[in-house]
């Protein structure tokens, strides 16, 4: 039931044709050139709570690199490439990495339209193969001198290989700070008032969506230096996060009436609180700040769990 606990937080962890004149309006529009590359510091930050007391404190930092390939008059053809920490990533044991020197370096290849708008990955096959054979390899290999424990990673990455193997799939895993880059771009916001509005979150799984109530307004416009702070706090629904925990167990085969127990009096609340820092125009975030919080009552253990990602641009010294 440990393993199970662990799962459980492993899951949760796993969206020139305005002119800005109306002094109420902001719209986010990309005005990029090929051939136009950013770099960002990205940060991606997890900390674990048990009983009050913080017992996960980890940073990771990386440089992502941003270039338009392409640009046409419906579309951008965009590569945003980084370096992998597979240790970190993917919980490898430093002992065997030079057996994965092959997975360090990644390139996503994708479109966005005229606006910005993120479309669609374009080199999705080539990165399910990729991924599909490194999680083969860390099955094979971490688990090697334990059946125990090769079976356990077996049944625990099979839903993710799944995952892996469609291009919807790949596009809710692998891209999650491509998504917070693009979030606001191609909408045109009034400034005045917030906008709440009811949403659905796709499901890793492939399942039902998740149901999810969010509330979008601003905190800073400067319509003179033509940037902005977005705030966004998103609430996903109790029932549907449920939904998806148990549908995961389910798929791992991890089914038992201590299972079913211990999901009666279950507590999953999650909670996204992101911060967009913009330079509306040319369409390029100065800092993204995304906060997961995860509150968990599972199986007579009360923890909290935070995820946070920061994307950060690099300004080339003058």
């Amino acid at each position: 039931m440990k393993k199970a606990f662990l799962l459980v937080l492993l899951l949760i962890s796993s969206t020139n044709l305005f002119s800005q004149i109306d002094s109420t309006k902001v719209a986010f529009v990309s005005y990029w050139s090929t051939g136009d590359s950013y770099d960002f510091k990205i940060s991606n930050i997890k900390q674990q709570w048990k009983k009050g007391q913080l017992v996960k404190d980890e940073k990771r930092e990386y440089v992502a690199n941003f270039t338009v390939l392409d640009s046409t008059d419906t579309s951008y053809t965009v590569k945003w490439s980084y370096q992998n920490d597979l240790s970190n990533d993917y919980d490898i044991p430093k002992v065997f990495l030079d057996k994965f020197t092959k997975y360090k370096t990644s390139e996503i290849i994708y479109k966005t339209s005229e606006l910005g708008e993120f479309l669609e990955l374009i080199n999705w096959e080539e990165i399910g193969e990729k991924m599909n054979n490194l999680f083969n390899d860390i099955i094979n290999i971490v688990g090697d001198a334990d059946t125990e424990e090769k079976e356990f990673l077996k049944k625990a990455m099979m839903p993710i290989i799944r995952a892996y193997s469609s291009k919807e799939g790949i596009e809710q895993l692998l891209l999650k700070e491509i998504r917070y880059f693009h979030f606001p771009m191609g909408v045109e916001f009034d400034i005045r008032t917030a906008l709440n509005y009811d949403e659905e979150i796709a499901n890793i799984l492939g399942e039902d969506p998740i149901k999810a109530k969010t509330t979008l307004s601003f905190e800073h416009v400067n319509f003179e230096d033509e940037f902005c702070v977005l705030k966004q706090k998103t609430r996903l629904d109790p029932d549907d996060s449920m939904r998806m925990i148990k549908e995961f167990f389910s798929r791992i085969k991890i089914d038992s009436e201590e299972m079913e127990k211990a999901f009666e009096n279950a507590v999953f609340e999650i909670n996204d609180n992101n911060t967009y820092e913009f330079h509306y125009n040319p369409g390029v975030p100065h800092k993204i700040e995304a906060i997961r919080e995860s509150i968990i009552d599972f199986n007579k253990e009360k923890g909290r769990k935070i995820d946070k990602t920061i994307i950060e641009l690099i300004y080339e010294e003058q």
